[in-house]
């Protein structure tokens, strides 16, 4: 039994951001036509050292594949200076089941986590936004404004972080990779000042409590959320989810049980969860975007696991196409 590895290089190798947008247009429209099954995320908490792991299960139907992303989140690594989030995906074959490619899994959780967000900005965003605030200086972070730079011509981005070095290193880091990403990009002592002149608003942090004020947002504001997943976490207030005319998530099961920038005015009763919108909703054209200019809209996302199996199978396909990875022969063929 054959089977490839690929290392973190070995995917970046085979995907780009352009790429990443359309595998989760296809990736939500599988979802919206029901040809994916996902399996329950299951959480198994570490409580010395603590931290958690995240299973994600997703069977594509007809025996198009199958595979299951593990993260881990542990968060004393901060102080041990390694990454706190960690991630790998193993992919099967459809038919029999056998094991087939297992691959880094930090990289590819990070860029379809900014490309859904893109996608999502595609159908939500006013068309002429220029301005970007990006709260968080992480890979998340960098991933976001990659994203968002591929569709739109972002003239200005304003940076807000707890320590001024990461915010420094984001800096340096985006102007290095070049490309459609602006060079004005600035650190902000204000965020709400930075907010309150943007067209985009993206939180990509580890807060529990909300880093964006409704009261902050200007008329026609494109707002995503990309990190708190905890039914008691949230990267935005209240007020941020009532303004915003069109809300959408990723994962209606998932957002709605874990994401608490939903569930919490949920529970004040602030908001209809009836009201809010799946992205496969909005790639599929059941539900309309944005409507005007003047709309506040509001996308949450902490993660669909057809979104990590597509996007994995489509850097398995390049790899193999372009002679990455190692393959190793472990055996198990004995009938």
């Amino acid at each position: 039994m054959k089977l490839r590895v690929l290392s973190e290089a070995d995917c970046r190798a085979s995907i780009d951001m352009n790429a990443a947008i359309d595998v989760q247009a296809e990736a939500f429209g599988l979802l919206a036509a029901n040809r994916s099954v996902e399996g329950l995320r299951s959480f198994a908490v570490s409580e010395t050292p603590p931290g958690v792991a995240i299973f994600n299960p997703c069977f594509l139907r007809g025996g198009a594949g199958y595979g299951i992303k593990v993260v881990s989140d542990f968060y004393d690594n901060d102080k041990r200076r390694i990454p706190r989030m960690s991630a790998l995906v193993a992919l099967f074959d459809g038919t029999t089941g056998h094991p087939r490619t297992v691959m880094e899994g930090g990289y590819l959780t990070d860029l379809r986590t900014g490309a859904g967000t893109a996608l999502a900005a595609r159908y939500l965003a006013r068309k002429d936004s220029r301005t970007v605030t990006i709260i968080g200086a992480g890979r998340v972070a960098r991933n976001q404004l990659e994203a968002i730079a591929t569709l739109f011509d972002i003239q200005t981005v304003f940076v807000s972080t707890r320590t001024e070095s990461r915010g420094l290193d984001f800096i340096r880091r985006m102007r290095e990779q070049g490309g459609r990403i602006p060079t004005d990009i600035r650190l902000t002592a204000s965020r709400e000042e930075a907010i309150r002149q943007s067209d985009i608003v993206i939180a990509a942090t580890t807060a529990s409590e909300p880093v964006i004020e409704g009261r902050w947002l200007r008329s026609g504001t494109f707002v995503a959320s990309a990190g708190a997943y905890e039914p008691t976490s949230r990267e935005v207030d209240t007020e941020t989810v009532v303004r915003a005319t069109r809300r959408v998530i990723d994962s209606r099961k998932d957002c709605l049980s874990h994401a608490g920038d939903f569930v919490i005015p949920a529970n004040e009763g602030a908001i209809n969860l009836e009201s809010v919108a799946e992205a496969s909703e909005l790639a599929s054209g059941a539900v309309k975007g944005r409507q005007n200019d003047d709309e506040i809209t509001y996308y949450k996302s902490i993660g669909v696991p057809i979104q990590d199996l597509v996007t994995a199978q489509h850097i398995e396909r390049r790899a193999i196409e372009l002679g990455r990875g190692v393959e190793l022969d472990i055996g198990g063929d004995e009938p």
